[in-house]
């Protein structure tokens, strides 16, 4: 495997010339295996979620690499990293990938454009007795047929399904089929108490994956998504997306106080600390005013300090009634005109199964 950076350079261009794979549509509907090469901080900029990064270089060592490559273009590039990454180190890469492709043989090599380091990987692996396609222009090829296809996701036609905070309705939407969690794509639930932006995906992540679940449903009549506003968290749902949205049918979930109460307990409460809860009431404290603020906190931190789900049910009470019940019955009235069906789980359940054509989900077990 030592080859002088001329001769390496053209042994990429000869074993890799012909082993391209373009088709995005295939690679993200499929969910086909990608080991993506490029940096750990290029890889945390966002990704398709069938990736894994497995890098060819640090990003220390792609700095350095770049620098080469700058002051002395390609040849020059490729003999900095024969120099970073010895004989030694190369076998470990190589164990790497390989032990990826055991496990997953049908697996693609991507890096930032499809170009260097991809066809580096791809060399030696087949060195190594690996034919592995790479993806033609790589993740920057994929993240624009990403973006395309929430640009055009406008023709698909959806229904909307709202309900108060603890109806129960992210867990509807994974009942039924065709649907996509938007809340479960960001990995928060959409309020102040909906989780820590700190642990969603970045942007290219969230957008990527949404589009990855669209195409998965490219030929659904009606997709099922929950009733969201246009960010969730610190992510904003695609325009177009959204705007179709706020054109769809409505379909209101009910459900009684007490158990939605218990649902957020059980979704939201149990398990979390109570600063954290306090940070996030401390998050809506000018939306309720100081008094009704001082009531809240005074009975949340009662809850925590006896441990008794009747004083839980106190507080949460009282931040339904004066905050998230009020503002839910306002975006309501403006959503009324495509209000098409309200009831309960039971009865929601069989009109958007017999009305608009969904249906339950297979069990993954």
């Amino acid at each position: 495997m030592n080859h002088s950076a001329k001769q390496f350079l053209e042994l990429t261009e000869e074993t890799s010339s012909h082993q391209i794979v373009n088709d995005y549509r295939q690679i993200l509907r499929d969910s086909v295996p990608i080991i993506d090469v490029r940096s750990p901080v290029e890889f945390a900029q966002g990704t398709v979620p069938n990736a894994v990064n497995l890098p060819l270089l640090s990003d220390e060592e792609r700095n350095l690499v770049g620098k080469a490559y700058k002051e002395g273009g390609q040849t020059s590039a490729i003999a900095k990293g024969l120099q970073l990454i010895p004989e030694e180190a190369r076998e470990q890469l190589i164990e790497k990938w390989i032990e990826f492709l055991e496990q997953r043989p049908n697996a693609l090599i991507c890096c930032w454009r499809g170009g260097l380091r991809s066809k580096v990987v791809q060399t030696w692996l087949l060195e190594a007795g690996w034919n592995v396609p790479r993806v033609a222009g790589g993740s920057k090829a994929l993240r624009f047929f990403c973006m395309q296809t929430n640009d055009v996701a406008t023709h698909y036609h959806y229904v909307v399904l709202a309900g108060r905070t603890g109806s129960g309705k992210t867990q509807l939407i994974n009942e039924l089929q065709p649907s996509i969690d938007l809340e479960g794509l960001a990995r928060h639930r959409g309020s102040a108490f909906g989780g820590d932006t700190a642990t969603q995906p970045v942007p290219v992540g969230f957008e990527n994956a949404l589009a990855t679940d669209l195409l998965k449903l490219e030929n659904a009549t009606r997709i099922l998504v929950e009733d969201e506003s246009r960010v969730i968290g610190k992510l904003a749902i695609p325009e177009g997306i959204f705007r179709k949205m706020g054109q769809s049918p409505v379909v209101v979930l009910r459900a009684e106080n007490a158990a939605r109460i218990r649902h957020i307990y059980e979704s939201y409460v149990r398990g979390t600390s109570p600063s954290a809860m306090l940070i996030n009431l401390e998050k809506i404290r000018k939306r309720l005013g100081l008094k009704r603020y001082g009531q809240i906190r005074r009975a949340l931190k009662n809850a925590y300090e006896t441990n008794e789900y009747e004083a839980h049910c106190t507080w949460l009470q009282l931040l339904l009634s004066f905050y998230y019940d009020p503002m839910y019955d306002y975006q309501l009235d403006r959503k009324l005109a495509r209000v098409v069906f309200t009831g309960s789980k039971l009865k929601v359940k069989e009109i958007l199964m017999r009305e608009f054509g969904f249906t339950p989900k297979r069990s993954t077990r």
